[in-house]
C-alpha cells in the first residue's frame, strides 16, 4: 500500500494490476463531495482504477447512487454505563472486569508524554506475533510511537492500564461528532489473566457514557477471535455502504466482473480457517527460528 496526498488530504493505493484508491484516514473524515474528488483522481498519474470510500456510522442507509457493498463494522451503542454494565455484556465479561481490578489494574487517563510513548512501546515489543499475524509494530522506534500514536491529539483521549506503576495496556480513543473509535486497544500478554483488555474497554465505554456519545466502534466485524471479544463485550455488527466509483475504463470493467474485491472475499470460511492457522503456524517457526 501507498500513501499520496490530494488537496492536503492522504490518500492510500493498493493493488499490482487494478489500482485501487482511498482515503488514508476514512474513519475520522467525511467526503462530502464524492464526484468532484473522483475527477481530481482521474487526473493523476500514475492511472488510478477505483475509488471507494463509505459512510461512517451511524449511516446505514445509501445517500448516493454509486455501486455499493455493505461494509460490516463493529459500533456498539451506548445509553449509559449501567445499561452496557446489566444489559450488553454477560456475566464473564463482568467477572473480568471486576478480575482486573482485585489483581491491582487501574484504569485511568494518561498523559500522553515520553513516559506513556515509553510504555507503548514495551507493550510492541513483548512478542512478535499477536493473534497468529506478525506484529507490525514490533520493535517500533519511540519516534515512530509518538509519531503514530500522536494522530488526532485534539479529539482523542488516551487510556492507561497501570499494575505497580507499569504500563500494561492502553486505549486511544477518537471523539467524532456522531462516534467514537477505539483506535488503539492492547495490553501485554504476560498480563492475559488479569482482565486488562476487558477493563479498557469498561473505561472507553464508562467515558463515551459521560460526553454522550452514542456509539462506539472497534474496526471491522468479522468471524475471529477479535470478533468473539467484540461480541462479548457488547459490540454488534453494523452494515456500512461502502462506494465504489470507475476511475477510467479498467475500472468500470473491473467493477462489472467484480474483480475489486480481495481474495478472501470470495473463499469460504473452510479455506479462510485453514489459510490462518497456516499462516500462524509459520510466522510461529520463523519466529522460533
Amino acid at each position: 500500500m501507498e500513501i499520496f496526498s490530494l488537496n492536503g488530504r492522504q490518500f492510500y493505493r493498493s493493488g499490482r494490476l487494478l489500482k485501487v484508491c482511498g482515503l488514508y484516514n476514512a474513519w475520522y473524515e467525511d467526503i462530502e463531495d464524492p464526484e468532484s474528488l473522483a475527477r481530481a483522481l482521474r487526473r493523476l498519474k500514475p492511472r488510478l482504477h477505483i475509488f471507494t470510500f463509505f459512510q461512517r456510522p451511524p449511516h446505514v442507509e445509501p445517500y448516493y447512487s454509486y455501486q455499493r457493498e455493505p461494509y460490516s463494522v463493529s459500533v456498539m451503542r451506548i445509553t449509559t454505563y449501567d445499561n452496557w454494565w446489566t444489559n450488553s455484556i454477560g456475566k464473564k465479561t463482568r467477572y473480568l472486569v471486576k478480575k482486573a481490578q482485585k489483581s491491582g489494574v487501574d484504569i485511568r487517563i494518561a498523559d500522553f508524554d515520553d513516559e506513556f510513548i515509553k510504555g507503548i512501546a514495551s507493550i510492541y515489543n513483548e512478542t512478535p506475533i499477536r493473534q497468529g499475524h506478525r506484529f507490525p509494530h514490533y520493535n517500533d522506534t519511540l519516534e515512530k510511537v509518538r509519531r503514530e500514536n500522536g494522530t488526532f491529539r485534539d479529539r482523542s483521549a488516551f487510556l492507561g492500564a497501570y499494575h505497580q506503576d507499569e504500563l500494561i495496556g492502553f486505549a486511544k480513543i477518537v471523539f467524532e461528532k456522531e462516534f467514537a473509535d477505539v483506535l488503539q486497544l492492547l495490553s501485554k500478554i504476560a498480563h492475559r489473566d488479569k482482565g486488562v483488555t476487558n477493563a479498557l474497554l469498561a473505561e472507553a465505554v464508562k467515558l463515551s457514557a459521560v460526553r454522550g456519545t452514542r456509539y462506539l466502534a472497534y474496526g471491522d466485524w468479522n468471524e475471529s477471535s477479535l470478533s468473539d471479544f467484540k461480541r462479548h463485550n457488547g459490540f454488534e455488527r453494523m452494515d456500512l455502504p461502502r462506494y465504489y466509483i470507475p476511475l477510467d475504463w479498467t475500472g468500470t470493467i473491473a467493477l462489472k466482473m467484480r474483480l475489486h474485491r480481495p481474495i478472501s472475499a470470495v473463499l469460504p470460511a473452510s479455506a479462510k480457517f485453514l489459510l490462518k492457522d497456516v499462516r500462524r503456524r509459520w510466522h510461529q517457526l520463523k519466529v522460533k527460528v
